[in-house]
């Protein structure tokens, strides 16, 4: 890989350094508008959150439940283009000095400028990487190549369903995390978690890398988060900390979605919750 760039240096550090696991934040560009979206993420920096993960805006997104695909649409009647991405990026990275990673469905990469520019762009915005979920590893050569060439990371999606052998591919592909949804559902899933399942997977997921593991999808509740906190060395919350925001016009929505946030912070953060990490 090309050197690091700064940011991208950043995560790794926060990352693998960590006796507790890290908590991420996530919302999309542009919502719920241009401005709030960045006192936003501000504030989620000042209540708890470690790194922050920035959505590209998209019309269709596949993977993602109501809450967020609510987020994006809000976004783009809102105008967010990829400019904004890149902006809020920047604006969010200088501001708080916490590791920004953006996550992006393929096609709008390639309806950007393709992988090469896109990569460019980000690291020049200060991003740490790019999460492409639905881009398969079998297909994602290029992206990897580019986004290499730029310094950047390239977390990968662990599907719960992966053979070994995709698994091993998964984990030649990602850099920076291997991402482990703690439930096979789309993003805002609330029902229960088979915790054993998590642990066997996580545990699958270490004999093919020493990256870390950062879960998501169906971490919908601070208590869910210390069940699985043993279990990964990160967490991205999205679904908990937009709904808020949905529900309720400011300032309420932004009170409710930093208590959301201080909330899993002290989930994740404090002694009680966070028994040594898997080896």
């Amino acid at each position: 890989m090309t050197t690091l760039t700064p940011a991208a240096t950043a995560l790794t550090a926060l990352l693998e350094h960590r006796q507790r696991p890290a908590l991420g934040a996530f919302l999309p560009a542009g919502f719920p508008n241009w401005t709030a979206g960045i006192d936003t993420l501000r504030a989620f920096t000042r209540h708890g959150a470690d790194f922050l993960e920035v959505g590209v805006p998209h019309r269709t997104p596949s993977l993602d439940g109501p809450d967020i695909r609510a987020a994006h649409a809000q976004a783009l009647r809102q105008g967010a283009r990829m400019a904004h991405v890149f902006s809020t990026i920047r604006l969010a990275a200088s501001s708080t000095g916490v590791p920004v990673v953006a996550m992006s469905y393929w096609s709008s990469v390639l309806d950007y400028h393709g992988p090469v520019r896109f990569a460019q762009d980000l690291a020049q915005a200060g991003a740490a990487g790019a999460m492409i979920p639905d881009l398969p590893v079998s297909a994602a050569g290029e992206w990897i190549d580019a986004a290499r060439a730029a310094g950047l990371h390239t977390p990968q999606f662990a599907p719960r369903d992966a053979d070994d052998e995709q698994l091993a591919a998964i984990a030649e592909a990602a850099s920076g995390w291997i991402y482990a949804p703690a439930a096979a559902a789309p993003t805002g899933y609330q029902g229960d978690l088979d915790l054993p399942a998590l642990r066997d997977f996580t545990a699958r997921l270490r004999t093919h890398s020493r990256l870390p593991v950062v879960g998501g999808i169906g971490i919908s509740t601070p208590q869910l988060a210390e069940q699985v906190a043993p279990l990964v060395d990160g967490a991205v919350i999205g679904s908990p900390l937009i709904r808020p925001l949905l529900q309720h016009p400011a300032p309420a929505g932004l009170d409710g979605a930093v208590e959301q946030v201080r909330a899993f912070a002290h989930a994740l953060h404090t002694p009680a919750s966070s028994r040594p990490l898997s080896a």
